[in-house]
């Protein structure tokens, strides 16, 4: 593994993910407060330096790089791992950083013998979540501000907002919520909304002979 200057990392035109200026937002403040994840995770790029996976944390490092001190600390404010820090942790975090801008680097690990089909394939799937989150094992063994901190959002279906919160005695029954997915957007929705929705597309489809078509385009458009 080696170590580069990430102003010398260049950018790939082919990298089909984005992220929202909140989710960036995010992405920066989870490299502020663990920066061991930089070593434990390397950038992937090719020969001539062409990031290959982790072209959005490159990203956030340039956008670090801009920010002074006062910035810095603020965005890692924002996570709670920072806040209950003792001083000499948060000092520690906070040299790391002033002494990393001035010397920008980051391990990568440099691709060989990978053709350029190989190289987007790994663009593709690099960051691809194959899996799903298990809700219960969340609940017990994570606090639902740090699910925030570290994905940048709760599933509303995640905590109860009551004293079973991490408690080792939770029902174990799995619930699966239903979801609505169009494309590739794909959202949960509650029992009674889904129950609405199959009553709408009934209506609708009695009124066209069966036929969807045209059914979401009403839906959205409220027609």
């Amino acid at each position: 593994m080696d170590k580069k200057d990430i102003r010398k990392l260049k950018p790939n035109p082919d990298n089909p993910r984005t992220m929202s200026e909140f989710m960036e937002g995010k992405l920066i403040e989870s490299l502020l407060v663990f920066p061991k994840m930089l070593e434990l995770r390397p950038i992937l790029v090719n020969q001539e330096d062409v990031i290959v996976g982790g072209n959005g944390r490159v990203q956030c490092l340039n956008k670090i790089l801009e920010l002074d001190d006062n910035e810095i600390e603020d965005y890692m404010f924002n996570q709670k791992k920072f806040r209950m820090a003792s001083d000499e942790e948060k000092t520690a975090l906070l040299a790391f950083w002033a002494k990393w801008k001035k010397k920008p680097t980051v391990f990568v690990r440099i691709l060989d013998n990978v053709s350029a089909e190989e190289e987007k394939e790994i663009l593709v799937k690099d960051n691809l979540h194959y899996g799903e989150d298990d809700i219960e094992i969340m609940k017990r063994h994570f606090e639902r501000e740090a699910i925030g901190d570290y994905l940048g959002y709760v599933a509303w279906n995640l905590y109860d907002y009551d004293d079973k919160i991490n408690d080792k005695n939770l029902d174990l029954t799995k619930t699966y919520p239903e979801k609505f997915k169009c494309g590739y957007v794909e959202c949960q929705m509650t029992d009674q909304e889904f129950k609405g929705l199959c009553a709408r597309l009934d209506e609708y489809l009695q009124e066209h002979d069966g036929i969807s078509d045209g059914f979401l385009t009403e839906l959205l458009l409220g027609k």
